[in-house]
């Protein structure tokens, strides 16, 4: 509870922002935005792995000493109804798990 509270009184905590991937790689993506910028480390769930495009939009929270990327901004390249999980490539790779149990990967479905 007092985490909600100590962020709205702007008590010292840094607030989350938006800022754009510089440049990313295995390790780290590097960000630029109007409220910071720097080398971040990446957090997803544990077995997700991902290195995130030049240009993309990610979420930064500042921890202490550490700024971390949360996540990126959705591209809206896979049509998902609510429930549904995609995951694609920049290359045009994806795997769709569909609400009716059935895999859709590269266009044909399992």
């Amino acid at each position: 509870m007092w985490i909600p509270k100590a962020i709205s009184e702007n008590s010292g905590i840094e607030q989350p922002f938006t800022a754009q991937v510089v440049f990313a790689d295995g390790e780290s993506v590097n960000l630029a935005g109007a409220q910071g910028s720097g080398k971040a480390i990446q957090f997803l769930p544990y077995g997700i792995e991902s290195v995130p495009p030049n240009g993309s939009r990610a979420v930064a929270v500042p921890t202490g000493r550490t700024l971390c990327v949360c996540g990126t901004q959705t591209e809206g390249k896979l049509e998902l109804e609510p429930g549904e999980i995609g995951l694609f490539s920049s290359g045009g790779a994806s795997i769709v798990l569909k609400n009716d149990g059935s895999v859709v990967i590269n266009g044909r479905t399992f």
